[in-house]
């Protein structure tokens, strides 16, 4: 009774969703900048499955089917988009020269970095796609025949690390105007981001909405060049 009930993709749903309201609602309470729900229903997971000694294949039954709706998902950002359809018109231009920079900036980071610390190939394919959101990052990560795991991971700590410091960044850098931050945060920190942006304000959530939609078109784009420049 107990093996089915573990096997079935209802657990891995169940448990994701719980830990993940258990993480909103600790974050909510205690109002700690620093703590990210994300990484909190990360770590809380595998140490439950690590614990009970639960075999991940069993709760990814369950993962998989999260991981399908996060694409159609994502077209709920539309709706505040639309909202503000007046102020993406008026920056229409900055926000895809920002978000077309940005996204090359990220890849070209990855490759630099991890072509003077000696890795290989591989894992430099892997990590390139780092700054999209876990969809895309997949396809990505297929396409260049890189270890899509590594890349979900990159994706994930990516977000995280984005969203914790997004504070302090736009501090030290002042930046103010919520359409910048929107974008900064879309950019960089993909759906988690987009999720930290919300708390800003709906402006600001709905062009880190739109930058994830634009940096996922950027970054196939950019890897296309970098495969036909012979670079990966």
């Amino acid at each position: 009774m107990m093996q089915s009930l573990l096997s079935s993709p209802l657990f891995g749903v169940a448990l994701t969703v719980s830990v993940g309201a258990l993480g909103l609602y600790i974050k909510t309470k205690t109002a700690w900048r620093l703590f990210n729900p994300m990484l909190f229903s990360m770590l809380l997971i595998i140490a439950f499955l690590m614990l009970l000694k639960i075999p991940y294949a069993d709760y990814r039954a369950g993962g998989d089917l999260i991981l399908k709706m996060l694409g159609p998902i994502t077209v709920v950002l539309a709706v505040p988009l639309y909202q503000h359809h007046d102020k993406l018109r008026r920056h229409a231009a900055a926000i895809l020269l920002g978000v077309g920079l940005g996204s090359l900036s990220a890849l070209l980071s990855v490759y630099l970095f991890a072509w003077m610390a000696g890795l290989d190939l591989t894992l430099i394919k892997s990590l390139l796609p780092r700054s999209v959101t876990t969809p895309i990052g997949i396809a990505a990560s297929e396409m260049l025949d890189g270890l899509v795991g590594l890349t979900v991971l990159a994706v994930v700590i990516t977000g995280t690390f984005g969203a914790i410091i997004a504070d302090w960044a736009f501090k030290v850098f002042r930046i103010s105007d919520p359409v910048a931050k929107g974008v900064a945060l879309g950019t960089s920190a993909h759906a988690i981001g987009t999720g930290k942006a919300f708390e800003y304000g709906q402006l600001e959530g709905a062009m880190s909405g739109l930058s994830i939609a634009i940096a996922g078109v950027s970054t196939i784009l950019w890897l296309f060049l970098l495969q036909f420049l012979g670079l990966i």
